[in-house]
């Protein structure tokens, strides 16, 4: 089973509709990180351009892709900005379970 890598910079006020959707979708897992950046949208009246985002890390089965980025889509809600990359991954491993590689993880597991 081939797996896709998603990482999406959100504005931090959807991260909790993310969550909440993410289960429905079978997403059993995702890596939240703050972080700091600018990009088409600077605020030039301020001294400092860097605002506040969430960075979403998530590994997703390819069948699942397009639903995590409808998923995406609908939390943003067309009016937070945001940006997601979908890249391939070569291989996957768990390493606590000593398994040299993991063909269909499971909810729990990720």
């Amino acid at each position: 089973m081939a797996f896709k890598y998603v990482i999406a910079i959100l504005q931090p006020e959807v991260i909790q509709a993310l969550e909440a959707q993410l289960s429905r979708i079978g997403v059993g897992g995702i890596t939240l990180t703050r972080v700091k950046g600018f990009g088409d949208y600077k605020n030039f009246f301020s001294r400092d351009w860097l605002t506040d985002h969430a960075k979403a890390e998530l590994f997703v089965e390819d069948a699942r892709v397009g639903a995590l980025l409808d998923v995406l889509r609908d939390v943003t809600n067309a009016a937070a900005p945001g940006v997601v990359a979908v890249l391939p991954v070569e291989s996957f491993h768990h390493l606590h379970a000593g398994s040299d590689a993991v063909t269909q993880p499971s909810k729990s597991s990720i």
